[in-house]
Formats: C-alpha cells, sequence, structure tokens
C-alpha cells in the first residue's frame, strides 16, 4: 500500500513540475488529466483493495488510513479528477476568462496534492501544513481570472484562512501538551499515538485544544461564522476552482476537524464534541439556507449552499449514532459530486453570458440544451430531490436524528434543506426555462458547441450523484460504517 500511496503523491507533484516548466500549453492540460485521474484511480485502489476500513500505517507510519480518511480520500480524489478534465475545456481559446494561465496547470496540481496527503498523512502536525498548503494555493488560484473582485476575494480569503488556522494550530498545540504526561516530551503527535493515550490526556487541555481546533479549521470549513471569505472566493474565482474549493477543500478541513474530535471524544467524551459540532452545524444550516433566498449572483449562491452542506455534515456528526453518521459521511461524497456539476454548469453558463447575476440570464436550455439540462439536474441534486444522492444521505441524517430522539434537530434539518430548495431551484429554473432575452447575434454567439471534455467532466458527476442515490456498493457501504465508528456512534 505504501507504494501506491507514493505514487499517488508523485503524480501531482510531477505534474506540477512539468506543466511549469512547459508553461501554458495543451500539453500541460492533458498531463495534468492524466496525473489527476491516475491519482484517483489509485485511491480507489488503495481504499477498496486493502480494506483500509479496518484501519492501516504504511511507510514506516507515516500514513495512516482508516474508513474516515477512506471517504475523505475518495471525496477529494473524485474533485480533483474531474476538475483536471473540466479545466481542459474551460482553457479553451475564447471560454474560461483565465489571465494566468501560465501558473493555473502547476497550482492546481499542488493544490491536488495537498488536497490528496491531507486525509493520508499520519503525523497531525504534517495535516496543519497540507492544509495551510492549501490555503495558500487556493488562493492564488482564486485571483486567476486577474479581476480587482477576485483579487480581494483572494486576499480576503488568504488572510482570514492563515488568521483561522494559527488558532488550529495553537489547538494542535494544546492536545500535543495534553499527551506529555503520558506520552513524554518528545512524541511523535501521530493520530494512533494520541488515541491509544486518550482515556490518559488532559480533560481541561484537550477540550480546549478541541475548541481552537473546531474554530481554525472550521474557518476552512466555512462553519458560521468563521464563513465570511468563502462567497467571495467561490464566487469570484474560476469556475472550475469554485469546484475543488467547494467539492474537495471543505471536506478536507472538515476532515481534520473529525480527526482530532475522534481524539477528543476519548478524552472527554462524545458529548463535548457533539455538542460543539450541533452548534456550529445548527447556525450554519439555519444562516446559508436564507442567505440562498436572497442572492441574485448565482456562484455565491452555489457558495451559501456549500456552507448549508457543510452545516448538514456537522449536525449529522453531532446527532450522534450509527444511522446519522453514516448519512454524514455518505453526504460527504454526494456532496462532492453535486457541487462539482453544479459549478461546471454555472462556469459553463458564465463563459457563454459572461455576468454572474441570474437576472441577465435567461433560456439556456433554448440556446445550449445541454449545459441548460446540466444545471437543473445539478440544482436538483444540490437541493436533495430524489433519485439524487443528496435526498438519500439528507433522510439517513433524518433518520438517525429521530432514532437519537432528537425530533427539534430532526425537524431543523427538514425545513432548512426545503427553504434552501426554494432559494436555489427558483433562480436556476427562472436562468434555465425562462424565455430568451437575446438578439438573433447574440443566440449564435451563446449557442457555440460544447467542449468534449467539459462535458464528460459534467456527466461523470452527474453519474456519481445520481448512481448512489439509487444504490450504494458494498464496499462503500463497509467503508461509511467503518467510518461511523471512528467519529459518531457505533454501528
Amino acid at each position: 500500500m505504501a507504494i501506491w500511496l507514493v505514487i499517488m503523491l508523485a503524480l501531482p507533484f510531477a505534474a506540477a513540475a512539468a506543466t511549469l516548466v512547459l508553461g501554458d500549453r495543451r500539453v500541460s492540460g492533458r498531463i495534468s488529466a492524466v496525473a489527476a485521474v491516475g491519482s484517483f484511480a489509485i485511491a480507489l485502489v488503495v481504499v477498496f483493495a486493502y480494506h483500509v476500513a479496518r484501519a492501516r500505517h504504511a511507510l514506516a507510519g507515516s500514513f495512516y488510513l482508516d474508513g474516515l480518511s477512506g471517504v475523505f480520500l475518495i471525496a477529494v480524489a473524485f474533485v480533483y479528477a474531474v476538475v483536471a478534465l473540466y479545466s481542459i475545456g474551460y482553457l479553451h481559446p475564447g471560454i474560461g476568462h483565465i489571465r494566468l494561465r501560465r501558473w493555473y496547470w502547476p497550482l492546481l496540481n499542488v493544490f491536488g496534492l495537498a488536497l490528496l496527503a491531507t486525509p493520508v498523512v499520519a503525523n497531525l502536525g504534517v495535516l496543519w501544513v497540507a492544509v495551510e498548503l492549501t490555503t495558500v494555493v487556493s488562493a492564488l488560484l482564486v485571483t486567476a481570472e486577474g479581476s480587482d473582485e477576485s483579487l480581494e476575494a483572494g486576499w480576503k480569503y488568504i488572510v482570514i484562512g492563515s488568521s483561522g488556522l494559527a488558532a488550529g494550530l495553537l489547538g494542535i498545540v494544546l492536545i500535543y501538551a495534553a499527551g506529555v504526561p503520558s506520552l513524554g516530551d518528545h512524541f511523535a503527535p501521530t493520530y494512533t499515538a494520541l488515541a491509544h493515550a486518550g482515556p490518559h490526556l488532559n480533560p481541561s487541555l484537550v477540550r480546549t485544544g478541541f475548541a481552537f481546533v473546531l474554530v481554525g479549521f472550521g474557518t476552512k470549513v466555512g462553519l458560521v461564522p468563521m464563513h465570511a471569505w468563502l462567497p467571495d472566493a467561490h464566487s469570484e474565482g474560476p469556475s472550475p476552482v469554485s469546484a475543488m474549493l467547494s467539492g474537495a477543500l471543505l471536506a478536507a478541513a472538515l476532515y481534520a476537524v473529525l480527526r482530532f474530535g475522534a481524539i477528543a471524544q476519548l478524552a472527554v467524551g462524545p458529548t463535548y464534541v457533539h455538542v460543539l459540532l450541533l452548534a456550529f452545524g445548527s447556525l450554519s444550516l439555519l444562516l446559508a439556507a436564507f442567505f440562498v433566498l436572497r442572492q441574485s449572483n448565482y456562484k455565491r449562491l452555489l457558495a451559501y449552499s456549500s456552507i448549508e452542506h457543510m452545516g448538514i455534515v456537522a449536525l449529522g456528526i453531532g446527532i450522534g449514532g450509527p444511522i446519522a453518521a453514516y448519512g454524514a459521511f455518505f453526504h460527504v461524497i454526494v456532496h462532492a459530486a453535486a457541487k462539482t456539476l453544479a459549478f461546471f454548469g454555472a462556469g459553463d453558463i458564465l463563459s457563454r453570458y459572461e455576468t454572474r447575476d441570474a437576472d441577465a440570464v435567461r433560456g439556456v436550455i433554448r440556446v445550449a440544451p445541454f449545459t441548460g439540462v446540466m444545471v437543473l439536474l445539478g440544482a436538483l441534486a444540490i437541493t436533495g430531490i430524489p433519485p439524487f444522492g443528496i435526498f438519500r444521505s439528507e433522510l439517513l441524517i433524518v433518520t438517525g436524528g429521530f432514532s437519537q430522539s432528537k425530533y427539534a434537530l430532526a425537524g431543523l434539518l427538514i425545513v432548512f434543506v426545503n427553504v434552501a430548495f426554494v432559494g436555489v431551484f427558483q433562480l436556476f429554473h427562472r436562468m434555465v426555462i425562462s424565455p430568451p432575452d437575446v438578439t438573433a447575434a447574440d443566440r449564435t454567439r451563446l449557442s457555440r458547441p460544447e467542449q468534449p471534455l467539459m462535458a464528460v467532466a459534467m456527466l461523470a458527476s452527474l453519474t456519481v450523484v445520481l448512481v448512489l442515490g439509487v444504490w450504494i456498493p458494498s464496499p462503500l457501504n463497509r467503508l461509511l460504517h467503518a467510518a461511523a465508528t471512528v467519529i459518531g456512534g457505533r454501528v
């Protein structure tokens, strides 16, 4: 397994180096796509062929994988793969408005490398470094269009994100200090070491440390009230970057929160961890649902939808019990697929209409039928309409809430998911279905042919979120159960 993990991380590293030398050339996109798809294929091999649901170490303890790692590794690897494919078409002349083209592919591959490393590294200090690297690289990618708005969004993101991770680092230091009495002054802060010492960790330091970790890494997750950077970064960045931020970056940061939460609950019990996750998750769900209703910028609306969905995952873990936890981890995977589909569709609309204002976009399905269908299906997928996978994950979380006698929380989820549905669907329905208000010349310009790889990426995301809505393969089912035993509740 160690060899496969090294190759998985070496592919984006080699692609970053090669594309840095080659610059903005067509071959750079092909190299990146091969590296990304190859990394995803290896991630599937590592997770399912080696049965990481049982927890495994590799490379002298440098890597650690269990059910929790496997869920998030699959999610980020899939997003990296489809974003690389989509980006080839998006960077075609006359489509994507990316000015910093020479740096796009190297940065995208470094971003993919950091995201892939986050769920597999054993040392929690290295985990922090990987998440911090995602901040620096993705902030530069947010500015790739070169507009004043994107530069402001990138600056805001890096300041808030780095400040949050500074708080997260303090939390790691406190949890490390909690282990010193039982593990010695110079122990390696691996998950295994701290988990074994869990019952002997200083409870006060663990409580304080996890609170800092939740606030710090929760800033990257976009949990309210640490979310201020997210709507700007997701709406102003290039659409493939927005997809990677929403589907992969938020998931990687959430993984860090849950990994430390798994340690904290061994030291102080699950109630403390679950209450904090419930508080931040409920607040995120409530605020995001109402902000979705007020948006006219369709990319900004998708950004608030991402906050809503991270709140749903936090709520599912916080409810506790095997059913809600299973649903929360399933939600991570289906959200990654659904949100990439939604942002890919939004990117295609933006490239045609050259505006983020939903009021200026009408009749997409008539001028670009494939794009219109994908956008409408993406809107339905992220709002949890059956038979898409998000409906199934949300139903599991609600069922878990009822099974744990947490009726108010289950009701909260039902109400605000429906509030978000109204906001998302009415905006995208108006953009896609309403009669087009364009001249004949504009209709000719808007009706340009689809870029094949953009279409392939959208169809791949659609396939995942649709298939998982009606069928969960047995290996994935076992992985989700294993993740639920790490944090959230035993099966």
